[in-house]
């Protein structure tokens, strides 16, 4: 079977499959028989954006899902296709940021120095969480030839691996993922909770009266609430040692965690004395804010919270009585492009959290994501695991309340900000032990 090569920067070759199948990704409803076309074309240079959502086929022995007679994909663009994880609080933020990333690196290919190169695609595909829903994507994104397939979460890690050794000419990144092989195709991408959970402990050390801070965690076993878990504590013991860190775990014989046990573990941080209490779990997270944030008008220990994974502020609009700010993985962008005005202003206060690493430094790269989908464009080998950044979100401006009031202004001084900054940048690079 001839292969076509890219020619790189460095004489390095991408090497782009030739498959029987031209194909167009359809939006699939969730129970797999509707079906409509998004997508959006650049006059300058053909770039596209398809997306599917909901399953895609519940076997993959069955007939790929996509007509072969309209192709999308071609030997002249990179293919980047992306298979969310299944939605809720854990992967809110990871599957939005990532798919940005994807969409900021589709736009920007014409700066590309490969004359081969024409343009990008890039696609993606809302998954349920189901095992051979894994593997019904990745094979449909296979058939439609996507040079690059991102995944997103654990759940979805073991397929992963298998099909990277099961297709060798197509690169996978997996994001959040552990891989317990290596193959020159793959690519692990991790924003580790303890980090996460250090910034948070860091802010809560700086934010408490009552000398008294919580956390409430999923799980007391599963490694990212332990890992959030334990960075909170040495967050907070980075900074004041005499601080008193109450911890509130899910049992492991008291069936899956959710809102409602949430709100009865934040009433026992508040009975502690806790008047910041920090809520990274996907099922306990929203009871916790919500019990903390209370009406407006009873705030005990004028607590205030801390959020993970989703952007609280507008994800959830009750939790603004209480919320500081949420810790966030970063796969989308670091450097000062993030601060412009023209960007998102998700953490536009800590213009300096993250100066970007010597390793890192690359023209109009941004992440380490796109660092990693231009290596495997470039024909090199990125293969392995690499560490992504996470920060703080926006701070509250405690000015967005219709009903009640908020439990307690606190506004960070500029030399907080500063602090967080630093403290964000050494966790990146691992100047700073959190475990």
């Amino acid at each position: 079977m001839t292969k076509k090569k890219f020619t790189g920067y460095f004489g390095k070759t991408k090497v782009k499959r030739h498959a029987v199948l031209m194909v167009l990704l359809l939006m699939i409803s969730a129970c797999g028989n509707k079906a409509d076309l998004i997508s959006s074309n650049s006059t300058t240079t053909p770039t596209t954006t398809v997306v599917i959502s909901g399953n895609t086929s519940s076997d993959v022995n069955t007939e790929p899902a996509f007509p072969p007679d309209q192709n999308w994909t071609s030997d002249s663009t990179w293919d980047m296709c992306l298979i969310k994880a299944p939605e809720g609080r854990k992967y809110e933020w990871l599957n939005y940021t990532t798919w940005m990333s994807l969409e900021r690196q589709r736009r920007e290919f014409p700066r590309s120095l490969i004359p081969e190169i024409t343009g990008s695609t890039t696609a993606f595909v809302s998954s349920e969480e189901n095992n051979s829903d894994y593997k019904a994507s990745i094979k449909n994104f296979i058939d439609a030839r996507c040079d690059l397939i991102v995944t997103i979460g654990a759940e979805i890690s073991k397929e992963t691996e298998i099909s990277a050794l099961q297709y060798p000419d197509v690169d996978f990144i997996g994001i959040d993922q552990q891989h317990e092989k290596h193959y020159p195709n793959l690519a692990s991408l991790l924003f580790p909770e303890d980090h996460a959970g250090f910034l948070a402990g860091a802010l809560a050390a700086s934010a408490t009266v009552t000398k008294i801070v919580a956390v409430v965690l999923d799980s007391e076993i599963e490694p990212s609430s332990v890992a959030y878990g334990a960075g909170f504590t040495n967050g907070v013991t980075h900074i004041d040692p005499d601080i008193d860190v109450v911890s509130i775990p899910h049992p492991s014989d008291g069936g899956k965690p959710d809102a409602d046990w949430g709100v009865t573990a934040a009433r026992e941080a508040l009975d502690y004395g806790a008047d910041v209490i920090f809520a990274p779990g996907s099922g306990s997270g929203s009871g916790v804010l919500k019990e903390v944030a209370g009406t407006g008008f009873d705030a005990r220990n004028e607590a205030l919270c801390i959020g993970a994974e989703v952007d609280d502020f507008f994800s959830l609009l009750q939790a603004r009585r209480c919320l500081l700010t949420n810790v966030i993985k970063l796969p989308n962008e670091f450097q000062d492009l993030y601060w412009k005005p023209d960007r998102p202003a998700i953490i536009k206060q800590f213009e300096n959290a993250l100066h970007l690493p010597s390793e890192y430094e690359s023209e109009n790269t941004h992440s380490t994501l796109s660092l990693i989908s231009r290596e495997f464009f470039l024909g090199g080998d990125p293969s392995g695991i690499h560490i992504g950044p996470v920060g703080l979100g926006r701070f509250n401006s405690w000015a967005a309340h219709k009903i009640g009031e908020p439990n307690r202004n606190f506004l960070p001084s500029e030399d907080l900000k500063s602090m967080l900054s630093e403290l964000t940048r050494s966790l990146w690079i691992g100047e700073i032990p959190t475990l």
